[in-house]
């Protein structure tokens, strides 16, 4: 957040690193919902998400 390295990020930080996240729902032709991020995701989104013990598989 800020340009700055934390240590010890607040809550606030870490959603911050998310906020612009966009999972993008697509429609297939047999009427299922495909989920996808729009762009990958950034070495510290994935870097904390490995810290909580997960990957972004969360988003699909």
């Amino acid at each position: 957040a800020g340009g700055r390295k934390l240590t010890r990020p607040t809550g606030q930080a870490i959603f911050q690193l998310f906020q612009y996240v966009n999972v993008v729902l697509l429609e297939l032709p047999d009427g299922r919902i495909q989920r996808s991020l729009d762009r990958s995701l950034t070495p510290e989104q994935r870097r904390i998400l490995q810290g909580l013990g997960l990957d972004e598989s969360i988003y699909v």
